[in-house]
């Protein structure tokens, strides 16, 4: 542990004392629960080869990272890796398909990640989060 030694305006000083009688947690544990809920998100437990990319996405402004957020997979791929989905439910792939689905999804999975990662970054600069239901469907 590490110590570190903070000067807090008066209003959330008191903001964070009464919250921790009310629920009963000693003040420091709280101060230290506000700040890791408020931290931006980290890239550690994400796949080592998405590492850089997704940290360097912390510097992009707004614009650019609501771009990701809303990017989908194009309509071709995603047709493709419907259609071979549904063939591998029936069993009906040949080496070269099953190798080919495999490949369309780790681009799918790598794309969700991706704008998961964005909203987050939204999110932690104040952005506000669209629910589902605001969201555009997938393509």
């Amino acid at each position: 542990m590490q110590k570190l030694t903070l000067e807090l305006p008066e209003p959330l000083f008191q903001q964070l004392t009464r919250i921790a009688e009310l629920t009963a947690q000693p003040l420091e544990s709280l101060a230290l629960q506000s700040i890791t809920g408020n931290l931006p998100p980290s890239v550690e437990n994400l796949p080592l080869e998405m590492q850089a990319e997704l940290s360097k996405m912390q510097l992009l402004k707004i614009n650019q990272l609501l771009e990701i957020a809303h990017s989908q997979v194009s309509e071709i791929h995603s047709d493709r890796h419907q259609y071979l989905l549904e063939r591998n439910q029936q069993s009906e792939l040949s080496e070269t398909e099953y190798q080919e689905l495999q490949d369309l999804g780790k681009i799918v999975d790598r794309m969700m990640l991706t704008k998961a990662h964005a909203w987050a970054i939204l999110r932690w600069r104040g952005y506000p989060i669209p629910t589902l239901d605001e969201l555009p469907p997938e393509a």
